[in-house]
């Protein structure tokens, strides 16, 4: 949201200074007919210096700034209440009669989408000293998509601008629902799964088909040792495993960064040895149109989180892709499909644990 009217100077500095492509500018631009063909963020900046920019422009331009902040992060967890007697209006007064004051958020809105959803959305400011007028102050929007699943049950989902935002969304959920009384939340964990499908939930969800996208690799892996009492974990040692486990001693978490990590030697002997994942990235390519996505899956704070962490667009002038954060409807529509595949894979896969575990009671009786 842009409150306030930014000098066209401030605008010229910041494609100078590189934290506006030119290519962006130009995407911009060619939606209301104007055609320019300079590449040069100088040349650019000269440009668009004496345009009249409308506020829906400046705020285009804002989001689409090379900022990790332009990405949109993503967490899922569940809210309660076993004496509703209609789910969706105690989930609207509970948010609309939250107290705020103690938190960075202000609520924006409650909006009432149909019987089974709302959308709420809370607005904060980040504030940047010394910086010019277009970047020194940005305005964030944290929405809250709440979905009935059943009678007494509401899936959060929880848009967020950065990774930590999340501690602090937890913060005002558990102090609102102390005062309210009647709601309780519920968060969609890794720790409740055995250590064998910890790491098959991330294996088994780069194999589900998304429409429009395609697989290329993993690009980052989270790794930490499992302190649980698996059987596995008592099994007899060959020589082989010796060794392995010499390899891994002293360490209890990982991380990797690259491409085609998961068939690293390195993590197939962690993985072998007690190790699980808690998080993983993963590149895809668009099949209609060149661009690419970097998603990451992760557990922090106890909660199913999905984010974009980066996009990739096609330059036409550069006859190539560039990094930069798309806009956000693409980003949100890329997130849910992302999201979805995610959560319906993590329910499978408990309710085939839940299976697991009865079949091996009855074998034990």
């Amino acid at each position: 949201m842009v409150s306030k009217y930014v000098d066209n100077k401030e605008l010229k500095r910041v494609i100078e200074d590189g934290k506006l492509k030119p290519f962006r500018i130009r995407q911009i631009l060619k939606k209301q007919g104007i055609i320019l063909t300079s590449t040069n963020a100088e040349q650019i900046a000269e440009q668009v210096y004496p345009i009249l920019w409308g506020s829906e422009d400046i705020q285009n331009m804002s989001c689409a700034m090379d900022d990790s902040g332009n990405y949109i992060k993503s967490s899922l967890l569940t809210l309660h209440n076993d004496n509703a007697e209609n789910i969706m209006d105690e989930a609207e007064d509970f948010f609309s009669n939250a107290s705020y004051r103690d938190t960075k958020y202000k609520l924006s809105s409650v909006i009432r989408e149909n019987n089974n959803s709302l959308i709420v959305k809370l607005q904060y400011a980040i504030i940047r000293p010394g910086r010019n007028e277009l970047i020194s102050t940005q305005y964030k929007t944290t929405e809250i998509k709440a979905r009935k699943i059943s009678k007494n049950k509401v899936m959060l989902d929880v848009r967020q601008a950065s990774n930590s935002e999340m501690k602090e969304l937890n913060k005002f959920l558990a102090n609102a629902t102390k005062r309210d009384g009647t709601f309780t939340t519920n968060h969609i964990s890794l720790q409740v799964l055995t250590n064998e499908n910890r790491v098959a939930f991330f294996d088994e969800f780069v194999k589900k088909k998304f429409d429009g996208w395609r697989f290329d690799t993993v690009t980052k892996i989270e790794l930490k040792k499992f302190e649980g009492t698996d059987k596995e974990e008592s099994k007899e040692l060959d020589e082989e495993d010796d060794d392995s486990i010499k390899n891994l001693q002293g360490i209890t978490s990982a991380i990797l960064n690259g491409t085609s990590i998961r068939n690293n030697s390195f993590v197939r002997e962690c993985l072998q040895n007690n190790f699980y994942v808690t998080t993983m990235g993963y590149k895809f390519e668009c099949m209609s149109d060149i661009r690419e996505v970097v998603v990451e899956i992760n557990f922090k704070y106890d909660d199913l989180k999905i984010d974009i962490c980066k996009t990739y667009e096609y330059d036409s002038y550069a006859e190539d892709l560039r990094l930069h954060p798309s806009l956000y409807n693409v980003q949100e529509e890329i997130l849910t499909m992302f999201q979805q595949g995610a959560y319906k894979k993590y329910m499978e896969i408990m309710e085939r644990q839940k299976e697991e575990t009865l079949k091996k009671m009855e074998i034990s009786e």
